[in-house]
């Protein structure tokens, strides 16, 4: 499976490339620039909201699952009423589930924080190379 973040790949394997160094190695020392695709930024940090609802898509599944099987164990109880939670299993599963919605709060939580810092440093790349353009092209030469 392809990401945003896979580089070229050679012999039908992604290979992962940060900054400007080419995938197959190198030295980090030298001249060249850092390569930023704003693009590809902006795809992932795409990729990583709708991820989020997925997520929540899940999380709502298991929600009704667990609270049905809960149900579904307090019915069967001789002697008390069906939603009288007699069964310890049943409480189990419905702590669980209070557990499982707080952690899937909490990564709905990171990808939207790590969507919106990628789709801010796009941002910002972009600004600074369009503020960088519009300098060298105000600066005169006696050239022309």
């Amino acid at each position: 499976m392809s990401t945003p973040f896979d580089g070229a790949s050679q012999s039908g394997t992604p290979q992962t490339r940060l900054n400007s160094l080419p995938a197959d190695g190198g030295s980090g020392g030298g001249g060249g620039g850092t390569n930023v695709d704003t693009q590809r930024l902006d795809e992932a940090a795409n990729a990583l909201v709708e991820l989020r609802g997925d997520t929540e898509n899940v999380d709502n599944g298991a929600d009704d699952d667990c609270l049905s099987a809960s149900r579904g164990l307090n019915k069967h109880t001789a002697g008390g009423m069906a939603e009288g939670g007699s069964w310890a299993t049943a409480g189990s599963l419905v702590t669980m589930d209070v557990r499982w919605g707080s952690q899937v709060l909490n990564l709905k939580r990171l990808l939207q924080d790590i969507s919106d810092k990628l789709h801010t440093t796009s941002g910002h790349y972009t600004r600074t190379e369009q503020e960088e353009r519009a300098r060298q092209n105000s600066i005169s030469t006696p050239f022309g």
